[in-house]
């Protein structure tokens, strides 16, 4: 459905007033959530054994992350229901990616879902397949197992997914063990986490239509970075805020920021954006087979667009310089390259901006291509 500006307007203005309160005398907002069980004989993974007790406890904990946000989930009811499609489920295990979150939901007859609400689907075990996983184009369904990739799962995977369900999208900038942090060492398996203002913000504005969250899609303004980064930055100061964008692009800002895990009336730096773009690209990126591209080695081809995210990371102290120390993170592609590009360039054991993008121009990068061609 295709709403007018003015509309859109009104409800932007709305999510202002609300987000610029402040937290501490933030109403309650109360989500009922019901829990649905899965039982089967098929398939042991399908089968929770999770008492009634235990997943009351789950939610206790949960809640106490949430608190942050002043967003309590009420259990509606435990319901046990039988999983409907053992078979999917397990063909889907021997090859997860891409398949699992379908595969779960064919488990799950409609009949049972709290109509309009919060549902979760409680297994359990995903073994090394996945933690649990929100899909909102099945009526906003949150998944979730006893197990995961890391054995016994603590209540903060739950917290995680139900964050999804209130349109948190997995951190670009947030670090110290953030809510919504993917996988990765910088996640520590704590069974509560910390939660940024602006995530609450758009979580609470989710909140407040007491429905999960359903991405809409919104048609770019502009497919060219530098372009679309003018129609952000109206006025050239290199920060971008919501106030200075034309009206019929604001809710392509609004959603952008919110990938972003930032909210409306937040900004955004150019060297955000830069990082953002950066990250985009690299997902944009065609997979390489054996053969393809002159002999180049299987795997995904990196070019000089990345330039500015691989500085985000690695230029720890901000001087536009990377040094052998800066860059000894094992296993990322700059630690990989390094000798590589320092001996093609000056050798005086640090990257500037200027000699990464020449390599990466001349030759992209390929993450693991140096150890399978056994340099």
């Amino acid at each position: 459905m295709k709403y007018p500006i003015s509309t859109l307007l009104f409800v932007l203005t709305g999510f202002s007033m609300l987000w610029s309160a402040d937290q501490a005398t933030l109403e309650t907002i109360t989500l009922p959530i019901r829990v649905l069980r899965l039982q089967s004989d098929a398939d042991e993974r399908l089968h929770c054994s999770m008492s009634d007790e235990e997943i009351r406890e789950q939610f206790v904990t949960v809640n106490q992350t949430w608190d942050q946000a002043k967003i309590v989930w009420e259990i509606e009811s435990i319901v046990d229901i039988e999983a409907a499609k053992p078979k999917a489920f397990a063909e889907a295990m021997k090859n997860p990616r891409g398949r699992l979150a379908n595969a779960l939901a064919s488990n799950v007859s409609k009949k049972y879902l709290l109509k309009g609400g919060f549902n979760a689907v409680f297994a359990e075990d995903y073994e090394k397949s996945m933690g649990g996983v929100f899909i909102p184009q099945q009526q906003g369904l949150v998944f979730y197992a006893k197990k995961g990739p890391k054995g016994i799962q603590t209540p903060a995977v739950l917290a995680h997914e139900l964050g999804h369900a209130l349109g948190l999208p997995h951190t670009i900038f947030e670090k110290g063990n953030n809510l919504m942090m993917g996988s990765g060492p910088e996640r520590v398996p704590t069974p509560t986490k910390p939660i940024t203002a602006s995530q609450i913000k758009i979580a609470r504005a989710i909140a407040k239509t007491e429905k999960p969250f359903s991405p809409k899609q919104i048609r770019t303004p502009s497919n060219d970075s530098e372009k679309l980064w003018k129609l952000f930055d109206v006025n050239g100061d290199g920060v971008m805020t919501i106030s200075e964008v034309a009206k019929r692009h604001q809710p392509f800002v609004v959603d952008f920021l919110r990938k972003a895990s930032r909210a409306p009336d937040d900004i955004l730096t150019r060297k955000d954006y830069d990082f953002i773009q950066g990250l985009q690209r690299q997902g944009q990126q065609p997979q390489r087979r054996p053969g393809q591209g002159g002999g180049q080695p299987a795997g995904r081809a990196w070019g000089p667009q990345i330039v500015p995210l691989i500085f985000s990371r690695f230029d720890k102290d901000g001087n536009d310089i990377i040094t052998r120390e800066e860059a000894s993170n094992p296993g990322s592609l700059v630690n990989e390259y390094f000798d590589k590009w320092d001996n093609e360039t000056d050798q005086n054991g640090q990257l500037t901006k200027d000699e990464i993008t020449e390599r990466l121009t001349a030759e992209p990068a390929v993450q693991g291509a140096l150890r399978r061609q056994g340099r």
